[in-house]
């Protein structure tokens, strides 16, 4: 009499052939995915720093001394670090018990990105560095 209970060890890895091929299409389309959030979430970040920045420069135009130039002509403009803002008060830290504003890309402090708020024909303006713009289109 034959014992037709359980799988044969062919069958078990016929199983396991097709799980692994299932697995090596998804895990690459799921980091994609999960860096295309994270580059996202980074920029959200960003306009919130501008935001920010702008109400900075508001409410402090007036002591603006040092000359930024851009293509357009040179206006009077200040250079700040994202950490002045939080001191400030424009600017809230990720959460109560950390210190800092956090990159989501790689878990790094932001806090010391540097960026200059200039005031043109009396409207407040941001600039970032080069990197933040070809991110994120700033």
């Amino acid at each position: 009499m034959k014992n037709n209970k359980g799988f044969t060890l062919v069958e078990l890895l016929a199983v396991i052939v097709v799980l692994a091929l299932l697995v090596s299409i998804a895990v690459p389309g799921a980091i994609k995915i999960s860096n295309k959030l994270k580059v996202n979430m980074y920029c959200s970040k960003i306009d919130l720093i501008e935001t920010a920045a702008k109400l900075y420069g508001e409410d402090r135009k007036e002591s603006f001394t040092a000359n930024f130039t851009t293509s357009s002509g040179t206006y009077k403009s200040k250079t700040i670090k994202v950490l002045d803002l939080i001191n400030s008060g424009d600017l809230k830290k990720d959460n109560e018990t950390s210190p800092y504003i956090v990159d989501p890309r790689d878990d790094s402090k932001m806090d010391d990105m540097t960026l200059t708020v200039y005031v043109k024909y009396n409207r407040v303006y941001v600039s970032f560095n080069d990197t933040i713009k070809n991110t994120c289109g700033k």
